[in-house]
């Protein structure tokens, strides 16, 4: 048992490092169940959990303000529900969102103590010039965020799955609905920012005519998709002083 809880603890890690390791997507749950059932000797069974709750979380995405639920924990409790209960593989689901939304909580408490200090600190180091110092704030937090999450998610699986729903159980119903609110206002903030920002004159005309492709042609995502590169390319390739015009470079993008 200890040696599948140290296992889980590294999957977690993987998973939690997926923003330091250039986006590569190992969070999604379908590398998180699968990666899950390798640990746990049943790989058939963690593949098809993770195909079920990654159609789940298909969209979560942080945009903007929005924060989505802590699929990783989620994903790898739902994935040990199922292989080390036996339970069938949508009992995944009846688990993972709730787990999510807990660690997800958690976090967002954490975060609201923690990167303030680790921000201020920053900011005395950037007014003495002392990059390493900067530099040593951001892995510290980038520590901490990965350590934290890794080890209450391994915690979660070592003290087993009814714990896990007796505590999520244990929310009052008011906190719960609340969260619930929340994750639907949060998103449409982070969409309102997104567009926000590149959202203007000159490009609001592409944004209505993809609504109207959806709306009055029933086009599905690829096929708008796929019209979007062809208006794309009619743009570049016949648009004359293109190749002149200078890029405005924003300093604070990576």
């Amino acid at each position: 048992m200890m040696t599948q809880t140290l296992m889980i603890f590294v999957v977690a890690v993987l998973g939690y490092l997926n923003s330091y390791l250039a986006s590569a997507m190992i969070c999604r749950p379908m590398v998180m169940g699968t990666l899950v059932g390798l640990v746990l000797g049943d790989l058939q069974t963690g593949v098809m959990v993770g195909a079920t709750l990654e159609l789940v979380w298909l969209g979560a995405m942080a945009i903007g303000a929005s924060n989505p639920p802590d699929m990783i924990s989620g994903s790898i409790i739902g994935t040990a529900y199922v292989i080390v209960t036996g339970s069938d593989v949508a009992a995944s689901v009846a688990l993972a969102v709730p787990v999510s939304m807990l660690m997800q909580s958690l976090w967002n408490l954490m975060m609201m103590i923690i990167v303030p200090m680790l921000a201020a600190k920053a900011d005395k180091y950037a007014l003495e010039c002392d990059n390493k110092g900067i530099d040593r704030m951001h892995y510290i937090a980038i520590i901490i965020q990965v350590g934290i999450l890794s080890v209450l998610t391994a915690i979660g699986f070592y003290v087993g799955s009814s714990v896990m729903e007796n505590l999520v159980n244990s929310i009052p119903v008011f906190i719960t609905n609340g969260l619930n609110y929340a994750m639907g206002i949060i998103p449409a903030i982070g969409f309102a920012m997104l567009a926000r920002m590149i959202v203007n004159k000159k490009l609001a005309c592409f944004l209505f005519f993809g609504f109207l492709l959806v709306a009055y042609f029933n086009l599905s995502i690829v096929g708008v998709t796929a019209i979007a590169c062809v208006v794309a390319a009619i743009l570049i390739f016949n648009t004359n002083g293109m190749e002149n015009r200078e890029v405005a470079v924003d300093d604070n993008e990576f």
